[in-house]
């Protein structure tokens, strides 16, 4: 939702012809809009997704700091900003956590998109349900 709002503000503003475009022909925007605008080579909304990863990298770089996982998948919706989103994410981690929790620590994108969540609580619900007691 930020992100959608950031790239409405930039599109009104008239810092990127190819989101302001997407605006007038749709009445909104969305994620979606500004990862097609990026993909179309527009620096704003590249700017944008960028930004959104190292907000979004500098909270998970505290949580890796502190619970020192074995795997980072960033899943949902923003998956379908791709590898430029996962770059400055990564960027925000590596440089802000432990040195200890990031030395062998992947950090991917994951594959199941906007439904992850219903399917991992599908999977929770079905593990409670058919374990031993």
């Amino acid at each position: 939702a930020a992100l959608a709002r950031d790239a409405v503000e930039a599109a009104q503003q008239g810092l990127s012809e190819e989101l302001a475009g997407r605006l007038e022909t749709n009445g909104t925007l969305t994620a979606v809009d500004v990862a097609a605008a990026a993909a179309a080579g527009d620096a704003t909304a590249l700017d944008l997704i960028r930004e959104g990863g190292n907000h979004t990298g500098q909270v998970i770089a505290g949580l890796v700091s502190f619970f020192n996982p074995g795997l980072v998948v960033i899943g949902g919706g923003v998956t379908g900003l791709g590898h430029t989103l996962l770059a400055a994410i990564r960027t925000q981690v590596y440089r802000q956590s432990l040195p200890l929790a990031t030395g062998n620590l992947p950090i991917v994108l994951g594959e199941l998109g906007p439904t992850a969540g219903v399917i991992g609580a599908a999977r929770l619900i079905s593990d409670h349900l058919f374990s031993p007691a």
